[in-house]
């Protein structure tokens, strides 16, 4: 049987070598001036659909950088305008009057509309 002693001076060299490798690919790509994000998961979502999947089963992060949505809610409670700058509420609580943002369009080219909103809500509800 052949057995192998590790002094703390070479136990301290190999894992400062193996740490400055580890660190290395993450400086060159710092220094590509690459602007990508990498995002690592688990498990893989079932659907990019939040009408097929809920916005917890995409994943919050996935979610968020690839759908954008009405309103957002923010950490207080508070709700904040996304794609509706602004929103009145009749007095029965069940009708809403929402001033879509200017100028944004889908992956498409194609236009946010009222049209495409009230789909989104009817595609949603849909059995």
């Amino acid at each position: 049987m052949h057995t192998y002693s590790l002094t703390r001076r070479s136990c301290l060299t190999q894992a400062a070598a193996f740490s400055l490798g580890a660190l290395a690919p993450a400086a060159a790509a710092a220094r590509s001036g690459r602007r990508a994000v990498v995002i690592n998961m688990s498990l893989e979502p079932d659907s990019l659909d939040p009408t097929m999947a809920p916005a917890a089963a995409v994943g919050e992060v996935v979610h968020y950088n690839v759908l954008e949505g009405l309103t957002r809610v923010e950490e207080n409670g508070a709700v904040a305008p996304l794609l509706a700058e602004s929103w009145q509420v009749d007095g029965s609580g069940r009708h809403y009057r929402l001033r879509l943002r200017q100028g944004v369009r889908f992956h498409d080219g194609a236009a946010l509309d009222a049209a495409a909103v009230r789909f989104s809500f009817e595609r949603a509800v849909a059995p």
